[in-house]
């Protein structure tokens, strides 16, 4: 049945107007002949690297076939016609439905203009009592509607509004929800909709098994937090849509270790082509592509490079962090930089591609937040403190550009103690040794194996911390590494997210999930303990 279902689908699909993933085939196929060969693809990808370190590493003969061979690979991954060296929109379209399948779904958004698409969560300031969601739809149903949410079992009710923009002739249509008064630790299924504007009559309401939220329990109730972790992801090609799917698959396989949140540390959906023009179409293909987890759990962002085009106006439009939905006095930049405070972690997010010299309006707030921080270890809380950015303080990449990054903050996040600080930007794995200013430090509290950092600090600037650069989530690898400098612990160019483990206030762990290994020792694990 569910066959047939798919098939009178499919034959829907082929007699409605141009679809975005006909769209994006028509970006890519310069012979228009239906068919995506590798060379296309090739020079498709390559439009989006605009920096001249980008330039050089994708210019050597021995990284274009490296480029080329994982094209090749992509084609035969996701080809379903073994025969072909190409791909068309009927392989696309198929991905697609494989995605959605793992959780018994259909991909609605590729027939239907008013139901809801790419439905995307993410905390407040208040990670106990409240939640922001946010759906796209094709059409507007009349103006006079607004979006609602309807959840709980007393069938409570939240209203938001409506936003477009005008980017590459985009004209969707984006709603917002700020859902408050809910209940710390409890899960909620809901339901998205539209209602007339006495706020009472609902003219739309759609529902969806997996639509469902939970709150963070409070401290005395919940035991570990669950975070994935990447960068530098995009959508379908090369790997991105194939990471997402392993991200479901283990979401859906652990149910015991369930992610709580995402943290994505910038270069979201890669649809500016490195120059001037950013492809709306891109960024609906990507927030659908992350919708089955994004629909489920909280998805943060931080900004990277390819989300700059037209002053940021699709990231600055499409995602709520907590500057933008209730920001506090020094958060004044929208979603660029803010703070997040859960349970066990207090978290930072930078903006790389934005001013943080000292007595920038960015300085100001890190200074505060680290500050609050220090406080809090006097009054013994002792949250862990991880940061998160997307240009990497320390790679041993040879394109890595970071520029005044490690001179205007590493003194920061040093006299701080930060425990743990995260990167994208450079596409591959590398996790450092505690290190200060260049050099492998607390050797004597670092396992030979270099597996494990355990230390007894009693004050919070008395550790070192570790960095962590992981953007292995799907986007074209093209890396040249330096000689392997002391302070460059694991190192690697594989595909691939990292999950992240905060037991409690002493123990700290993180593992990296390749989507193709060989063996367990291509994965990466560590492990940070306090002892107070």
């Amino acid at each position: 049945m569910l066959f047939i279902t798919l098939v009178s689908l499919f034959g829907f699909i082929l007699i409605t107007k141009t679809s975005d993933l006909q769209k994006y085939v028509d970006l890519i196929d310069i012979n228009n002949d239906g068919k995506l060969f590798s060379d296309e693809i090739f020079l498709f990808f390559n439009k989006f690297y605009e920096e001249k370190q980008d330039q050089l590493s994708i210019s050597s003969l021995s990284s274009i076939k490296k480029q080329k061979d994982i094209l090749h690979n992509v084609i035969k991954r996701y080809n379903y016609n073994s025969s072909a060296n190409y791909l068309t929109l009927l392989d696309l379209k198929q991905l697609f439905f494989d995605l959605y399948s793992l959780q018994n779904q259909i991909p609605t958004f590729l027939f239907n203009n008013l139901e809801p698409e790419q439905v995307h969560l993410s905390y407040t300031h208040d990670v106990f009592t409240e939640m922001y969601i946010s759906f796209v739809t094709r059409k507007r149903p009349s103006s006079n509607l607004r979006p609602i949410v309807k959840y709980c079992d007393h069938e409570c009710i939240a209203i938001g509004d409506t936003t477009t923009y005008n980017v590459d002739n985009w004209h969707y249509w984006i709603h917002f929800i700020y859902i408050k008064g809910l209940e710390p630790g409890v899960k909620y299924n809901y339901k998205l909709g539209f209602i007339d504007s006495d706020n009472v009559t609902i003219k739309h309401l759609y529902s969806n098994e997996i639509w469902t939220f939970k709150t963070m329990a409070q401290i005395a109730k919940q035991e570990k937090e669950i975070v994935y972790i990447y960068g530098d992801m995009g959508t379908i090609m090369p790997l991105g849509f194939d990471v997402m799917k392993s991200i479901i698959k283990d979401f859906n396989t652990h149910k015991d270790e369930q992610a709580n949140y995402v943290v994505h540390v910038g270069d979201i959906a890669y649809a500016g082509t490195g120059h001037e023009k950013e492809i709306q179409t891109i960024w609906d293909l990507f927030m659908n592509q992350i919708s089955p987890i994004s629909s489920q759990i909280p998805y943060m962002t931080a900004t990277g490079n390819h989300e700059k085009y037209y002053n940021y106006t699709s990231y600055k439009t499409r995602f709520f962090m907590p500057s933008k939905t209730k920001p506090t006095s020094l958060e004044i930049d929208g979603n660029f930089y803010f703070s997040l405070e859960t349970n066990l972690v207090q978290w930072i997010f930078l903006s790389t591609e934005h001013n943080y010299t000292n007595g920038s309006s960015q300085r100001k707030f890190l200074e505060y937040i680290l500050q609050q921080y220090e406080q809090k270890w006097k009054m013994k809380e002792r949250p862990w403190l991880i940061l998160v950015g997307h240009r990497p303080m320390y790679s041993s990449d040879q394109a890595t550009d970071s520029g005044n990054l490690q001179s205007e903050l590493e003194p920061l996040i040093i006299k701080y103690g930060v425990d743990l600080a995260i990167w994208g930007h450079m596409h591959c794995y590398e996790r450092t040794t505690p290190v200060k200013y260049n050099n492998f430090t607390d050797k004597d509290h670092f396992s030979s194996d270099g597996k494990i950092y355990k230390h007894n600090a009693t004050e919070f600037n008395q550790t070192s911390p570790i960095h962590l650069t992981i953007g292995t989530a799907g986007a074209l690898v093209h890396e040249n590494w330096i000689p392997k400098p002391e302070w460059s612990q694991t190192r690697y160019q594989k595909y691939g997210f990292g999950k992240l483990f905060i037991h409690n206030k002493t123990h700290l762990e993180f593992k990296s999930i390749l989507t193709d290994k060989t063996s367990s020792d291509d994965e990466d694990y560590f492990m940070i303990i306090r002892q107070f």
